[in-house]
């Protein structure tokens, strides 16, 4: 969990992004990761409404979402960006 949201903080210096995290014990960990508004800027990505989501993980066990999640974003950002 640590270093994904070391991750993000670095990211947010050049990418802010949008994060929600949240457990339930009906949906498990979950974490998304969207960019607001940008949809139309990322037209290969999933979107919702006008916003490109870059992440959606979800798992029973927390340290495997969170290393899910920021693989993910890492992936995202090589695929879309160029790199991170």
């Amino acid at each position: 969990m640590n270093e994904f949201l070391l991750f993000l903080n670095e990211l947010s210096s050049w990418f802010p992004v949008h994060v929600e995290i949240y457990y339930s014990k009906v949906m498990d960990w979950c974490i998304k990761v969207w960019k607001e508004g940008c949809a139309s800027d990322y037209p290969n990505s999933p979107h919702e409404g006008d916003h490109a989501v870059l992440v959606e993980e979800q798992d029973l066990d927390m340290q495997l979402c969170f290393a899910k999640a920021q693989v993910a974003l890492k992936e995202w950002l090589r695929e879309n960006r160029g790199g991170y």
